[in-house]
């Protein structure tokens, strides 16, 4: 009799125990519970660098987008074409912008002129050894003749065009209104002619 009361204790404590089981496998977390996964979460993830001023270069100078509205935009473009246009202004207007435009196209005549005054000297020179030598020096002095005179001929075309670009803006600068004395002094002294050597043959 009392091993059956034992029995029947322990067929009754077994569905109690399991029911007790299943109950706290199903119950919801606490808050603790949640709060400790989430730290352990966030400690596992990578930690990202803050990117500012001072760090951007370091992280590899990537471009920060700084995109406006369509406003802005077009304020930035109405503003960019007005600095442009003074700057225009500016430019046509500021004596050091004509002092160096004129210096530079002055500097190519001159830098023509002179190349063209080397290759006569070379051809004078040329011209003496042709009437010293005979036979076969002369023939190969003839011909660096000729080629010597092809040059000087290509160079007369580069001393005309550096003078028609003086003229022209000398005519540019009267467009503007820079008064002719100063003209003048921004033309400064331009090299002379040069007379054209002839031909060998001639």
């Amino acid at each position: 009799m009392g091993m059956i009361k034992v029995m029947l204790v322990v067929l009754l404590l077994v569905p109690a125990w399991s029911f007790a089981q299943d109950d706290e496998g199903t119950k919801e977390p606490s808050l603790a519970e949640l709060a400790r996964k989430e730290r352990e979460r966030r400690a596992q993830l990578e930690e990202v660098p803050l990117i500012t001023n001072a760090n951007i270069k370091r992280l590899g100078g990537g471009r920060v987008s700084t995109a406006a509205g369509p406003a802005a935009e077009t304020a930035a473009t109405e503003g960019e074409e007005g600095a442009e246009e003074n700057g225009s202004e500016k430019a046509e207007t500021d004596p050091a912008v004509w002092e160096e435009r004129f210096g530079e196209t002055r500097l190519d005549l001159k830098n023509a002129v002179n190349r063209d005054l080397v290759l006569q000297l070379k051809m004078n020179d040329l011209r003496n050894q042709y009437l010293s030598g005979s036979g076969t020096s002369q023939a190969r002095i003839q011909q660096q003749l000729l080629e010597t005179q092809q040059e000087i001929e290509k160079n007369q075309k580069d001393v005309q065009s550096a003078r028609q670009a003086m003229d022209a803006l000398q005519g540019e600068a009267q467009k503007e209104g820079i008064p002719g004395d100063k003209i003048i002094g921004l033309v400064g002294e331009l090299p002379p002619d040069t007379s054209i050597t002839p031909r060998p043959d001639q």
